[in-house]
């Protein structure tokens, strides 16, 4: 990156005039010594990019691209208000810097994946109990240019983290230079990216849009085998929609560009010296944008830079000019920019917002109470009841969460104001606390009861005419079963843990942001006592009038030259065309093109008889030929699972109708969009099919695991149709997946998957969970899922005979069928042997 000394030669200027003979040097030495202490700042010429995103869209994959090596832990966990920072050093290091202790180094063989994850990664250091507040990583191989920061910040989206969001928001923001926002090629959370980006664009920040995961776009099959649309089309789709986005959102769509790019194969092609792999990661280009947009950043750091020392020039000359003139120092305040009394205000509505937080605290400790009260007062054993209050309780906890936000951020606009008046950097300030709650669940447990059946037979019939008489039971038979009912006593103590552990988790946020702010607010009292105090040293000292008035005509020559740079710079970034702009045809053979339409054909008829044994199977549990339910958040996903699963295809009016009205059956078949505009039409057509029996399939997107637990568990929708709805069979569905398969991770999605399980039958105890399936592209996963979820108790023998079983199987000749079908039945081996401990 270019190194720009215009700012430099003008601090050099300054100092010479300031320092001309003894005199000068004697008067203006504080003065001398700020502009070497921005001179050292400004040679740093440090370019500060924030990596945001929804989380698991893969930044974390990203950065060890960037890093070159593989060093962060790529799991799809948050890594809870941990922010990680990497850059060019001479030598491999981590510094992990810790709350309420030093800071830990790791270097050369200690420095790896497993370490960092100790620190960073959600499982391994949940809810950031090592209280690390910061982990920066050099090293040699870092692909950027050394003055380039990149500041890698949690996940956007995970579910119940939207408070820490907007803290992420609200305070890492105005310290950086540049984002980098990060999503999937396939991401379906326009909504909720638009938010994101919005405020990024508010707060005049320059965006890259990076749309990750092309590796993961397979071409869409038509039935027969034929190709609808080839990746490169499809690329192009996604791509016209985040530029879409992009320009309704931001005012000026030129500062703003979406690169289509491959973190996984970009790393892989670094670890691998894999230069095709590399390329075709469009990785170089996504560097190169980088570093133009960082060019670009200059100008516009200058321009701020310029303004600050104008200020400063306007403050020494006006000090000299109010000295000469005689005034005393109350009637200088203006000079200073602050008054004491000014801080002396902020620190008491810093004390009353303390006091405003502390008071929200201690209302957790009344909600604690009305739980055990409301929860102890029902007799109900109905799972809807507790529900109700439950929600209510964790409602209020969300209000408490949001006052005490509102507090933070009315306190945070007021700290940047003084930085702003009193020419402080304020980028230097950016560490997060942390804002995670949890929510209260109902817990549940089993009681053993009876039903009475009727015996067969005319002697039973006589028996049972008697028993009505004798009150007895004769002429039935006693048949046991376990049913689940409300743990009322394991529910209470739940909602004191948790309400106990929110507390405490408030009252630690309260004292570490309490720790910054006071910080804060010495500073600024520390650089009013040195104007002041620097005031009184001039004025102390003789006036010598000729050297002054020599001082101020030189310096405002050099603020006319500051006044003049111009920041001309073209918001936008430089990148290079796409690699996949032009589609390109091949000539094959018609033996490749026969054998071609062969392996299609096999993929349909495996995926029919897959869904015909669904099915069969929900109708057996529902004792009815049901209706097949098919509910989502993405059209085009849904589609080509029916059209696998049903061999049903969806044309595009069809599609479109669908999108229009929300709603759409047909046959057997009915669709239900919930990203749809959701009309009164909507609503009745929803009432009418409510209660009928059906097999259900949520398809959500896996990869953004975050969003589609809050869009499941929070539909509105979801929750009216679940609601004293017993007809149910539920089968989640996984759409992209192809990500996980790619980076070798598949267990990690399923066990996601089944925390969101847990949590759906938690929430909706009346429905009969199913199946969670795949929507990919073979067959042989699915196969693969049903074999294992249809097993009670999953031993390895289980293993080994299903193994042997589906590598038999055409489907799974290839390396990458057979070592994904290996993770998922480990995944059911290991689940099965942690739940028999």
């Amino acid at each position: 990156m270019r190194k720009d000394n215009y700012i430099l030669n003008i601090i050099d200027e300054i100092r010479g005039v300031l320092s001309k003979n003894n005199y000068r040097e004697n008067r203006y030495n504080k003065d001398i010594a700020w502009f070497e202490e921005r001179k050292s700042i400004y040679d740093d010429n440090i370019i500060r990019i924030a990596i945001m995103g929804i989380t698991s869209s893969g930044k974390s994959t990203l950065v060890n691209a960037l890093l070159g090596e593989k060093i962060l832990p790529m799991a799809i966990r948050p890594s809870s208000s941990i922010i990680i920072t990497a850059s060019k050093g001479l030598k491999r290091q981590a510094v992990i810097y810790f709350k309420d202790s030093g800071p830990k180094i790791l270097e050369t063989e200690n420095l790896n994946e497993d370490a960092i994850a100790e620190y960073a990664d959600e499982s391994r250091n949940p809810g950031n109990t090592l209280n690390v507040t910061q982990i920066d990583i050099k090293t040699p191989y870092f692909m950027l240019d050394e003055k380039i920061h990149i500041i890698d910040s949690p996940g956007l989206d995970a579910w119940n983290l939207e408070n820490h969001e907007k803290l992420t928001l609200e305070i890492l923001l105005p310290t950086i230079d540049i984002c980098i926002f990060v999503t999937t090629v396939k991401a379906n959370s326009d909504a909720t990216n638009a938010e994101k980006i919005k405020i990024v664009s508010e707060k005049d920040k320059q965006i890259i849009l990076v749309q990750n995961m092309i590796d993961s776009i397979e071409e869409k099959i038509g039935r027969n085998g034929i190709v609808e649309e080839d990746k490169v089309t499809i690329l192009k789709k996604y791509k016209k929609r985040a530029e879409r986005l992009l320009m309704e959102i931001t005012d000026d769509k030129e500062i703003s560009e979406v690169i289509q790019i491959s973190a996984l194969n970009g790393l892989l092609g670094i670890v691998d010296k894999d230069k095709e792999r590399y390329d075709n990661s469009n990785f170089e280009m996504f560097i190169n944008a980088i570093e133009n947009c960082a060019e670009n950043t200059i100008p516009k750091l200058n321009g701020r830079r310029a303004e600050s020392l104008i200020e400063k020039i306007n403050s020494i000359i006006s000090t000299d000019q109010e000295i000469i003139k005689g005034n005393n120092l109350g009637e200088i305040e203006d000079l200073i920019k602050v008054s004491n009394k000014e801080l002396d205000n902020l620190a008491n509505k810093f004390e009353t917002a303390q006091n405003e937080i502390a008071e929200k605290i201690k209302e957790i400790e009344n909600i604690t109470s009305n739980i055990i009260k409301e929860i102890s007062s029902v007799s109900s054993e109905n799972i809807e009841d507790y529900l109700d209050i439950v929600d209510r309780i964790n409602n209020k906890n969300l209000y408490i969460e949001s006052d005490i936000l509102s507090t933070v951020k009315r306190c945070e606009k007021d700290k940047r104001r003084i930085y702003d008046s009193l020419n402080l950097d304020i980028r230097s300030s950016y560490v997060l606390p942390s804002i995670e709650s949890k929510n209260i669940e109902i817990k549940h447990k089993y009681e053993e009861r009876t039903v009475l059946f009727k015996k067969e037979g005319v002697l039973n019939k006589g028996k049972r005419l008697l028993s009505n008489i004798f009150d007895k039971d004769w002429g039935y038979k006693e048949v046991g079963y376990d049913e689940r009912i409300i743990d009322k006593d394991e529910t209470i103590k739940r909602a004191q843990k948790i309400c106990s552990e929110n507390k405490n988790k408030y009252i630690s946020i309260l004292k570490e942001w309490s720790n910054q702010y006071t910080k804060a607010i010495d500073t600024f009292y520390e650089e009013v006592s040195r104007r002041t105090e620097e005031f009184e040293e001039k004025k102390e000292q003789n006036i010598e009038l000729y050297d002054i008035g020599e001082v101020t005509k030189d310096l405002i020559g050099i603020k006319d030259k500051l006044s003049n740079l111009r920041v001309d710079v073209k918001n936008e970034v430089a990148i290079t065309s796409d690699n996949y702009e032009k589609n390109i045809s091949y000539s094959i053979s018609r033996l490749h093109y026969n054998f071609y339409m062969l392996s299609n054909k096999i993929l349909e008829k495996n995926y029919l008889l897959v869904g015909k044994y669904i099915n069969k199977k929900c109708e057996e549990k529902s004792n009815s030929m049901g209706l097949k339910l098919f509910w989502t958040w993405d059209i085009d996903s849904c589609r080509d699972f029916i059209s696998r699963m049903y061999g049903i295809d969806l044309d595009l009016e069809e599609c479109e109708l669908i999108k229009r009205e929300g709603l759409y059956s047909f046959e057997d078949i009915a669709i239900i969009y919930e990203s749809g505009k959701g009309t009164l039409k909507f609503y009745e057509k929803l009432k009418q099919i409510k209660d009928m029996t059906y097999s259900m399939f949520i398809i959500f997107n896996g990869i953004q695991i975050g969003n589609s637990k809050k869009q499941i568990l929070e539909s509105r929708n979801l929750n009216y149709f679940f609601k004293e709805n017993s007809n149910l069979s539920v089968n989640l569905v996984i759409d992209s997946c192809r990500e996980f398969i790619n980076a070798n991770n598949i267990e990690e999605l399923l066990i996601e998957v089944k925390n969101l399980k847990d949590k759906v039958i938690s929430r909706f105890s009346s429905i009969r969970p199913e199946y969670i399936l795949i929507n990919s592209k073979n067959p042989i996963y699915n196969m693969a899922l049903i074999e294992s979820q249809e097993i009670h108790e999953f031993l390895i023998s289980d293993y080994k005979v299903i193994k042997e079983k589906l590598i038999e199987n055409p489907l799974s000749r290839g390396v990458e069928e057979q070592e994904t079908i290996e993770k998922i039945l480990s995944y059911f081996l290991n689940t099965s042997k942690e739940e028999g401990v």
